[in-house]
This record gives structure tokens, sequence and C-alpha cells, in this order.
């Protein structure tokens, strides 16, 4: 077993403290955090770096309607300092560290109840999602996702079709990448079912409680649709 080092223990505690209450895991025994939030994965990740230690933080959202067996940061990211192009807090001594870490814990406690005032419910989801788009277009078939869910068709088509219109135009092909096609065939099938809300509903939730235990997560929660 290998021996933590004395700024991971550090980080592990500040997070135990400031994210345990809130009713985050730890994921295993790595530097990330989750919240479960059903048919959604809250990430906290205390990043190291590859050339000193220290840690970056990294707060997001997985949804867990897209089928893999690794989390991912769907939405939300990188948490950067004001005025700094990045927030690294560097170790140099327990003493020096250990209140670092706890204001790191303490931002990303902040950014936890950030995400989840902005994803309560799938309505929201839809509306922000779509708002949040813009020129992404795998955030389009977020979008595409939740507007089906909420039974908004003609809203989830139009997000579903920026990816088939994207993909059948040829534009870029030569950056694609072997993610693209699957991604191209989800878009039309769910496109498809939007109009109707029961078959879509279904075709989801069979898709989150696929997600759930290829994460080890219980595949049986209840979900909201």
């Amino acid at each position: 077993m290998s021996r933590q080092h004395a700024h991971t223990k550090l980080i592990n505690a500040a997070a135990r403290e400031t994210l345990r209450p809130l009713g985050l895991v730890q994921h295993g025994r790595s530097r990330t955090w989750l919240d479960d939030q059903a048919w959604w994965l809250g990430i906290v990740e205390f990043q190291p770096s590859n050339w000193t230690r220290g840690s970056y933080l990294n707060v997001g959202v997985n949804w867990l309607w897209n089928v893999k067996d690794w989390l991912s940061f769907d939405f939300g990211y990188r948490v950067d300092e004001p005025g700094k192009a990045e927030m690294f807090i560097e170790y140099e001594s327990d003493d020096q560290f250990a209140p670092l870490a706890h204001k790191l814990a303490m931002v990303a406690a902040e950014r936890v109840t950030h995400h989840r005032q902005l994803f309560p419910t799938l309505d929201a989801a839809a509306a922000t999602l779509q708002g949040a788009a813009g020129n992404s277009l795998e955030r389009a078939l977020d979008a595409g996702v939740a507007c089906g869910l909420v039974g908004e068709a003609d809203a989830a088509a139009a997000m579903f079709g920026r990816y088939i219109k994207w993909f059948e135009s040829g534009e870029e092909a030569e950056w694609r990448s072997n993610e693209d096609e699957p991604l191209y065939q989800r878009a039309r099938r769910l496109r498809d079912l939007a109009p109707d809300t029961s078959r879509f509903r279904d075709r989801i939730r069979a898709e989150v409680k696929q997600t759930r235990t290829l994460l080890k997560l219980d595949p049986d929660v209840e979900l909201p649709f």
C-alpha cells in the first residue's frame, strides 16, 4: 500500500471536514469527492500537479445520461482565482499548507452549492443548459436530453439538430474523433424519440441506470422522471 504524502493527508482532512457534512463522499482513496444527485453527479477534484506537491481545484457536473464508466466534467471544471490564470496551492510545510487546503475545500463547497442551485430540477437544467450551450455541440446534446425529459420536444430537436447538422455537413472532418459517430447516431435516435416523452424518459432512465452501474453507484435510486 502506497503511503500518502503529507499534503494529500491535509487535503483529505479538509475535504472530510468541509464536504462530508454536505453529503459528498470520497471516491475510493482518491482526491476526488462525489455529490450524488441521482441523475447527475457533482465532482470535486483536488488535482495534483505533475511538477510539484500541491493542488489545483476542479469542480463540475457529470450528466449520468451519458453512458460511460469514467467520471467527466460535462459542466464546469477548473476553478480559477480572480485575477490569476489558475488557482494552485503549493505545499511547503504542514503549517503553511493546512489553512490553504481548508480554503480550497471551502471554495469547493461553494461551487458544489452553486451547482445544486443551478440544477435542482430538470426544468432548471433544461433552461440553464439551453442558455449555456453556446457553440458547444456536446453541451447542446445535454441540453437536448434535458429538454426532452421535460417534454419540450421542439427545443430538444433543435438542440440535437445542431450536432446532426454539424456531423452531416462534413465540417472539420479531419479533426473528428472516434466518439463523433456514436454521438451522431445517438442524437438522431433521441431526436426521433423526443415527441414521445414517455418513451424518451424510458430511454434516458435506462441510460442513467446503466451509467450508475458502471460507476458502481446504486442503480436503483429514485429518479425525477
